[in-house]
């Protein structure tokens, strides 16, 4: 079962062929150092350094997201409220004219 890994920076990702239970002895055996597992787009070699991964998952099958039919809802409209800005004891702060 292929496997996604999650490295630290944001938004990247990506897809091997090796189950989880294998990562995880990839992990072990290379001691910190970086490892190559098999990428499954073009079954090429990806080398990982393990001090940059965040944590990994097995890949679901992933679906073609399909609006659903029908009338669309109607959706409320978000009121913009500021809160107002507090004290550390919940006190509202007064604004205090600048000069």
């Amino acid at each position: 079962m292929p496997t996604d890994i999650y490295f630290a920076a944001e938004n990247v990702r990506v897809e091997v062929d090796e189950d989880p239970g294998q990562i995880a002895e990839a992990f072990t055996s290379a001691h910190g150092l970086p490892f190559r597992l098999t990428a499954t787009e073009g079954d090429r070699e990806v080398y990982v350094n393990p001090s940059t991964v965040a944590f990994w998952l097995s890949s679901e099958p992933q679906h073609e997201f399909e609006p659903p039919r029908g009338q669309p809802e109607q959706s409320e409209q978000p009121t913009k409220r500021r809160e107002p800005v507090t004290d550390i004891w919940g006190q509202p702060l007064r604004r205090r004219p600048r000069g």
